[in-house]
């Protein structure tokens, strides 16, 4: 694939923090275009497009007042595989997926809701797909495991975990069978609170049953 290296954010040697103001982050979270116009790769920012003002706003002050880090930024190295599926249109840069003209941000208020969870899971979608069917992950290594299915369709494990399977399962990183997530799934998802977890599970249940990987 190559080597990706994703950048120092902090205000340090090295860093992009001390350079970047309000609109650079705003650029680069909605749109995944970079200081120099050009789009970002690997940005996941179809996952972002759509976060609150207060989300955004929340996340870049956060990204301000992080304590700076001493580390030079590793210059990218994209290998044969990695140009190889860009060619083919398995990965994607973000840039030319977003809707720019519409890139409203949601006004959904954290609440045990249907629509909160929609819009928790948003950050879902790059790994798991638009409809969450889960599959093949085009935008990693060809060894990575298929995502998950997060419909309630019978193949899915989903279909049969509680509330409380789930919550326990993102908090722990085992299902409740005691197999383990694979670590390609983001264990800072258990930093997630109640609301969060509890709205993103109403939201998966409440979504057609789908058979596994039909993106």
């Amino acid at each position: 694939m190559g080597r990706l290296y994703g950048p120092n954010l902090t205000r340090w040697r090295g860093g992009v923090g001390a350079k970047f103001g309000d609109n650079d982050y705003v650029r680069a979270l909605r749109h995944g275009v970079g200081a120099d116009g050009r789009g970002l790769f690997l940005m996941p920012s179809v996952d972002y497009a759509q976060f609150t003002e207060t989300d955004m706003g929340d996340l870049i002050a956060y990204l301000k007042m992080a304590p700076p880090v001493d580390r030079d930024v590793v210059p990218l190295s994209v290998g044969p595989v990695a140009r190889t599926l860009f060619v083919l249109g398995k990965i994607k840069m973000s840039v030319d997926l977003i809707d720019h003209a519409n890139t409203r941000p949601a006004t959904v208020a954290p609440a045990l809701t249907v629509d909160y969870g929609k819009y928790v899971a948003a950050t879902c979608s790059g790994c798991h797909g638009a409809n969450f069917t889960g599959g093949k992950i085009e935008i990693g290594p060809p060894d990575w495991p298929h995502a998950a299915n997060l419909t309630p369709h019978p193949t899915s494990r989903l279909a049969n975990w509680s509330e409380a399977d789930f919550l326990k399962t993102i908090r722990t990183g085992f299902r409740p069978d005691g197999t383990e997530l694979n670590p390609v799934m983001p264990r800072n998802f258990a930093l997630m609170n109640d609301t969060e977890l509890k709205a993103l599970f109403m939201f998966f249940k409440s979504l057609p049953p789908l058979p596994t990987g039909t993106r």
